[in-house]
């Protein structure tokens, strides 16, 4: 009996042995450049089921190995990763154990293939089969009052103990929970005394000495320029103020304020006032203003900017800035520009912003993208707009944007160029007339060159009503007609189009005026020679100017 036990264990040994060398004997081909060593097992790992057990906080993952090796048994590639980064290698029950290793730097070997032992038992932590109901309560009970206080890694630890490994992740870092009433004490930015009032000639040259910086002052006076800790009440500065921490009150200077938190309250100096956190307030100066956040009124005779959101009011004479949604009124001299969102912008030059709640008026241009109000310009771009842009040019990404051809009683052809709106968009306009020359050799065509406005309204989802108005200038054969020589049209046509199309019949009709100031050299007839039509509803001829209204028809093509 005893013969057999012992050839029973033998024969375990021999195959723990077995498994052991596998791992290590098993013939891999490996080629890394330069790579991490983290990736570097995970790849043999995964191409060869080679399984490595170690911790990558004592492991240099990050190291790059160069390895090269062809159909060579495993041990020999770890041989050679030995030699490039400080660590030592052993095949423990089916797996690869690595540790660093301090006393070879360049040149490590293998270590000897541990052999099993006799499992030992923790004090601290037995074997939960073997733990009795007391201890099992006491530790359930301790890491109840205990909670991690910093994130834990993804430590591999191994467990000591027989000739079998496993993995786990453990929080190490742990301290008991705070009682309930146990309070924390309120940071303080504003760090250091708090007293009544101070006065001072230059920094640190005053009453609160090498301690300006540290200390709050209810009451600050600095007759040239001055440095507090902080503000809880009145500064006033003959030339500067500087503020390290924070400012509750009024704050006023000859030339500027300068306070690296944050601002509640009034800010007022003649050239600058600069913030470092939030603003909430006023803030007034004749030359520049600067904030974090606001939420406030600021006025300056040159800019304001904003390196946050900002809620309020920004008058400048030059420009307003907000790295943020600008949720208020920006007015300046030249322009303004909001990074964010706006709510209403209004300027001289030009207004730039993401998305616009109000409206944007200036006399140049105006930028948005997703507009729900207005846009008042010479030339107004957005993607989107909900309300009316009113401009000489409106470029409106999705909107009503079309080219036509069509021909009426007064051009024979005309071709125009729509952009803007459905509400409210612009015409470009060309048109083109044939007349019999009186004389051979003489140019036989006419032109007119105009420009317009229109609405487009949705009757069904293939119909459209188009009311235009346009004022298109004849040149009657020749280059150009100095003379006054408009013809106005007011046009209301039907647009017939396909669901989900854009292309589009149109036809309607078109009241005409002509008013002209063309005389006839030979004869002295003022008024068109080419347009001349049928019949007239009115027709006026006095004091030098030619004045015919009629009705006709237009209809043509939409793309």
């Amino acid at each position: 009996m005893k013969n057999t036990r012992l050839l029973l264990v033998l024969f375990c040994l021999s195959g723990l042995v077995n498994l052991n060398s596998q791992s290590l004997d098993q013939r891999v081909t490996l080629r890394y450049s330069n790579e991490p060593l983290g990736e570097v097992l995970a790849g043999i790992s995964q191409d060869y089921q080679v399984r490595f057990s170690y911790s990558p906080n004592f492991i240099p993952v990050e190291r790059r190995v160069t390895l090269h090796v062809v159909n060579e048994p495993l041990s020999v590639a770890m041989d050679d990763i030995t030699s490039q980064v400080p660590v030592a290698y052993a095949a423990v029950g089916g797996q690869v154990l690595l540790k660093p290793d301090k006393s070879r730097e360049n040149q490590l070997g293998q270590l000897q293939t541990l052999k099993g032992s006799v499992r030992q038992t923790s004090p601290i932590y037995p074997n939960e089969p073997k733990m009795d109901q007391r201890a099992k309560a006491e530790r359930e009970r301790l890491m109840r009052q205990m909670y991690p206080i910093g994130e834990s890694g993804e430590p591999r630890v191994i467990k000591s103990g027989g000739d079998t490994y496993r993995e786990v992740n453990l929080d190490v870092f742990y301290r008991p929970i705070p009682s309930a009433g146990e309070e924390k004490a309120p940071a303080r930015k504003n760090s250091g005394d708090t007293r009544l009032a101070q006065i001072s000639l230059l920094p640190f040259v005053g009453t609160n000495a090498l301690r300006s910086n540290e200390i709050t002052n209810k009451f600050s006076v600095n007759l040239l320029w001055g440095t507090n800790g902080g503000v809880n009440g009145m500064e006033v500065g003959g030339l500067v103020n500087h503020v390290r921490h924070d400012v509750q009150g009024v704050q006023v200077a000859g030339f500027g304020s300068t306070v690296g938190g944050k601002v509640t309250g009034t800010q007022v100096s003649g050239l600058f006032n600069i913030i470092g956190d939030t603003l909430t307030g006023v803030q007034a100066s004749g030359l520049l203003n600067i904030s974090g956040e606001a939420q406030a009124v600021q006025a300056a005779g040159l800019s304001n900017i904003t390196k946050g959101n900002f809620t309020g009011v920004q008058a400048a004479g030059l420009f307003n800035v907000s790295a943020g949604d600008a949720n208020g009124l920006q007015a300046a001299g030249l322009f303004n520009y909001s990074r964010g969102k706006a709510k209403s912008q209004f300027s001289s030059l030009f207004n730039i912003a993401e998305d616009v709640q109000v409206g944007q008026a200036s006399a140049l241009f105006n930028v948005g993208k997703k507009v729900g109000g207005f846009q008042i310009g010479l030339i107004n771009v957005a993607d989107t707009v909900s309300g009316v842009p009113i401009g000489l040019l409106n470029i409106i990404k999705k909107g009503y944007n079309r080219f036509e051809i069509s021909a009426n009683d007064a051009l024979y052809a005309n071709a125009a160029l729509k952009l803007g709106a459905y509400r409210f968009y612009n015409i470009i306009h060309l048109g083109a007339r044939w007349d019999k020359a009186q004389i051979p050799g003489d140019a036989a065509m006419s032109w007119g060159l105009g420009y317009g406005l229109g609405s487009a309204l949705p009757l069904s989802p293939r119909l459209l009503l188009n009311i235009e108005a346009v004022a298109i200038h004849i040149n009657e054969k020749e280059r150009w007609t100095n003379e006054l020589n408009l013809l106005n049209q007011l046009r209301f046509t039907l647009d017939f189009h396909q669901e989900n199309r854009r292309t589009s019949f149109f036809a309607g009709p078109v009241a005409n005026v002509l008013v002209s100031k063309l005389e006839d050299p030979e004869t002295g007839e003022i008024g068109s020679a080419v347009i001349d039509p049928s019949y007239t509803l009115l027709h006026h001829n006095k004091g030098g100017t030619d004045v015919k209204l009629w009705a006709g028809l237009q209809a043509g093509l939409r793309f």
